[in-house]
């Protein structure tokens, strides 16, 4: 059976974001409480993630899908949706399984809206290549996304990198 493992990506995108020059740049830095809930949450992803895609066969595949929700007044993910589709419908289903099995979102301020929305970023890569591929392309996704407006910088993003260990 194949080992999967995750790690953040939320440095990889910055990086890529912050690549670009500042004439272009939009720059979103967010608290410092909701810095450490979006790890705190993105690690939980990732685990949430290997354990899912794990009892589901989904080893093989190079895509991103990008999953938007909310969440409940007991702090539980609600309302999960693929906001852009890997182009396979097994990814995309394990990513809205892995983010309405997310258990940390509590950890965010209180300040927050009520309809706060936040949006798990994943990139699924057989390969180091593909994975660098695929970080770009989000993080110029990302890039036109916040452009769009406001509204778009207000979403939280969270991140998360699955990869099949024995491609590597």
């Amino acid at each position: 059976m194949n080992k999967l493992f995750a790690i953040s990506l939320a440095t990889a995108v910055s990086a890529a974001v912050l690549a670009v020059p500042a004439t272009s740049q939009i720059v979103v830095k967010p608290s410092a409480s909701v810095e450490q809930a979006v790890k705190k949450v993105s690690r939980d992803l990732d685990r949430q993630l290997n354990r899912i895609a794990d009892r589901s066969n989904v080893h093989r595949g190079n895509a991103i899908a990008i999953v938007r929700f909310e969440r409940d007044a007991e702090g539980d993910p609600t309302n999960a949706r693929i906001y852009r589709a890997s182009g396979d419908k097994r990814i995309d289903r394990v990513s809205v399984r892995a983010v309405s099995g997310l258990r940390s979102l509590d950890g965010f301020p209180n300040g927050l809206e009520e309809d706060q929305v936040f949006q798990a970023n994943i990139i699924f890569a057989d390969n180091r290549r593909s994975y660098e591929e695929l970080t770009e392309e989000l993080a110029e996704f990302e890039e036109a996304r916040l452009a769009r407006g406001p509204e778009e910088r207000e979403v939280i993003a969270l991140g998360t990198y699955l990869a099949n260990t024995t491609a590597q």
